[in-house]
């Protein structure tokens, strides 16, 4: 019995210790456990009020490999795609803000002051579809009561658009504003020098439609090169209408490519409408375009007497009326002469 009683005994006491082990070991984890989270709390509460003011630089310490662990690095990841969409963001800041001078730089591109014309006003707009534009008008002195008019599209849209724009007007000027070979050149062949200086410029898919125009004041004649630009809209004073089509190719597409200019008398009270394919091309929310059509019946409607820059504001106000609520995929141009009754 002595024997037996003591067996028990030991084995009470060892299954005591067991027990004792066991619950020393439990008390054990919880503390670990316990002190384990209270620290990822504390270091994720930290990288919260860091990530709060700004600091993207900021990393939570990685200190196990449990989920813990894992939630410590999925932070990390968080906080370094936050990094980069801060930089993303900084960059794209940094380019609207220069779009928004290159913007302010063109705008000095167009004329300020619009020619005087004895017998005639003229008056152009623009409006970009992006921060900077393709489109391109211009008026030129050309002397002996001459002026050049230049309406232009550019390939493309956007800042490659843009340069190739302000790089036509550069080199119109310089070969058209009084030079021997441009001022006084027939109107085709001031045509055939802007083609030959822009073909390959800007690579070999890159071209531009343009009308040219070279109006006499003393005789009211426009001699005039249509190169793939939308025909423009000749109003006579009884309201009859005139397209002045032409079949020349777009500059910069062949170097060695000839153009043709024809002539038009502007009768007194007469009125023209040189416009880029922005316009006709513009569509309101149910996806129909303005239209030729709808163009003429608005020229139509603006009554006769009313100076060229009125006429281009009322135009561009109609489209801009009709596109309302839609986003613009083109610019659009317009240039107005209109000779007085």
């Amino acid at each position: 019995m002595g024997s037996q009683l003591a067996n028990w005994v030991l084995v009470g006491a060892v299954l005591a210790l067991m027990v004792f082990l066991l619950d020393t070991a439990g008390v054990w984890m919880c503390i670990r456990l316990g002190t384990n989270i209270a620290t990822a709390i504390e270091d994720l509460s930290g990288a919260a009020r860091q990530i709060a003011g700004g600091n993207f630089a900021w990393r939570v310490p990685v200190r196990s490999k449990d989920q813990l662990g894992d939630l410590s690095r999925n932070v990390n990841e968080m906080v370094i795609a936050l990094e980069r969409l801060q930089r993303e963001e900084a960059a794209a800041l940094r380019i609207e803000s220069e779009l928004q001078v290159a913007r302010s730089v063109q705008q000095y591109l167009f004329p300020r002051v619009m020619p005087v014309v004895r017998g005639a006003t003229v008056s152009g707009r623009t409006l970009a579809a992006r921060t900077v534009a393709g489109d391109l008008y211009d008026f030129f002195d050309l002397g002996k009561g001459r002026i050049g008019i230049l309406c232009a599209d550019v390939s493309g849209k956007g800042i490659p658009a843009a340069l190739m724009m302000a790089n036509l007007q550069a080199v119109a000027r310089a070969h058209l504003g009084g030079r021997p070979d441009g001022a006084s050149a027939p109107a085709g062949r001031c045509v055939e020098i802007l083609n030959q200086e822009l073909t390959g410029r800007f690579g070999d898919n890159r071209y531009a439609t343009l009308f040219w125009g070279a109006y006499d004041a003393h005789t009211s004649v426009l001699a005039y090169v249509n190169a793939g630009n939308p025909s423009p809209i000749l109003i006579s004073s009884a309201g009859g209408i005139e397209r002045l089509d032409s079949d020349s190719f777009p500059i910069g597409m062949f170097a060695n490519a000839r153009y043709k200019a024809r002539e038009v008398h502007l009768q007194p009270g007469s009125r023209l409408v040189v416009f880029s394919d922005g316009l006709t091309d513009a569509q309101n929310a149910a996806e129909e375009e303005f239209g030729d059509e709808r163009l003429v019946g608005c020229c139509r409607t603006i009554a006769p007497g009313v100076e060229a820059e009125g006429v281009a504001g009322r135009l561009m106000q109609a489209v801009a009326e009709w596109s309302a609520g839609t986003e613009q995929f083109d610019d659009t141009t317009v240039v107005v002469v209109d000779v007085a009754a």
